[in-house]
């Protein structure tokens, strides 16, 4: 992979990560009030605990992609072991196989669910 094109995935990949931290940080929710605001205020803490799972997720893709940089193993296909091409990365910095791979896998799955 080219050194300049790591380097922006890179920026990309941590201004993301401190993104998803600041967002999880600022999270507050006002329980009070009457019952309708209470039941608004225990709505609002579910969605806000199934964003914050998401978050987890997404940040956890974005560190191992973060650790691949550093191994030098960024941009390979963890099924193939290929190259992921660059457009690919710059659309999803932390997809972790190449085209071909994800369509097999999607299609393998669509096929367990029927």
């Amino acid at each position: 992979m080219d050194k300049d094109f790591l380097e922006k995935i890179n920026k990309s990949l941590m201004s993301e990560k401190n993104n998803l931290v600041t967002k999880t940080r600022n999270v507050d929710i006002d329980t009070d009030g009457d019952e309708i605001d209470e039941i608004q205020a225990n709505q609002i803490a579910l969605i806000a605990s199934k964003l914050s799972i998401r978050d987890k997720l997404k940040t956890q893709q974005i560190e191992n992609a973060l650790k691949k940089i550093t191994d030098g193993t960024y941009g390979t296909c963890e099924e193939c072991e290929e190259d992921i091409s660059e457009k690919r990365l710059e659309i999803n910095p932390h997809f972790t196989m190449c085209i071909s791979c994800a369509e097999q896998k999607e299609f393998e799955e669509k096929k367990k669910r029927f």
